[in-house]
């Protein structure tokens, strides 16, 4: 008898406990979460933007300048990304003259540039060594600031084929291709011809005495 009784108290819990799992009440509430990834191309000068040449010896004439660590600059990008350069204008400008004597109307290509990155695995290499830096017209470069495959590159190429941009990354986590330093060099002679420019000086082919300036412009762009 107590074996039964104990049969249908068992029986009773858990035909309780189904009914009462069975009217389990229940509600939800939803999230819409979305995402904006933007894309992201940061290029920062962390030198002065100012390099002086200032040629006062005949020494400086013939041996030239050579400013190590000119420029650096540091590149973070969320997405592939090429990095080029040029001069903005096709001759220096000049501000001051200190002679009456001499052509004034110097090439940018005086300017010689070496980058510390390695873009020799792209289908442009530019800058491995001292270089001539092209003037605004031998750059390839139009009104709207758009490369060509005759533009220098510091990083990637023009083109979106392999070996022709940089990964995305952090100069901090990737000093070895997202930072570059810029070594510059100019070697007049005498009188001051600029042997090693890529573009001759007309007549008179030798510069004028003064102070000029020119514009370089580095430019970091999603892959082309």
């Amino acid at each position: 008898m107590k074996k039964l009784f104990a049969i249908i108290f068992v029986a009773a819990l858990f035909l309780g406990l189904s009914q009462k799992a069975s009217a389990q009440l229940s509600d939800e509430e939803y999230n819409y979460v979305t995402m904006d990834l933007r894309g992201i191309l940061n290029l920062t000068m962390t030198t002065n933007p100012q390099v002086d040449f200032s040629f006062k010896t005949i020494a400086e004439y013939q041996q030239g300048i050579t400013r190590f660590n000119a420029t650096q600059l540091e590149v973070d990008a969320t997405l592939a990304w090429d990095l080029f350069v040029y001069a903005n204008t096709d001759t220096w400008t000049q501000v001051e003259a200190y002679s009456t004597n001499g052509n004034p109307a110097l090439p940018a290509e005086i300017l010689e540039m070496r980058s510390s990155v390695d873009n020799s695995g792209s289908t442009s290499d530019f800058f491995n060594g001292f270089e001539s830096l092209k003037g605004m017209t031998n750059s390839g470069v139009n009104a709207s600031g758009v490369p060509a495959a005759t533009t220098q590159f510091l990083a990637g190429a023009f083109g979106t084929g392999a070996g022709e941009s940089f990964a995305p990354g952090t100069a901090a986590g990737n000093p070895d291709t997202h930072r570059f330093r810029i070594d510059m060099r100019m070697r007049p002679g005498v009188p001051a011809t600029f042997p090693a420019s890529t573009v001759p000086m007309a007549a008179p082919n030798y510069a004028q005495a003064g102070y000029y300036y020119l514009e370089v412009v580095y430019s970091l762009v999603e892959d082309l």
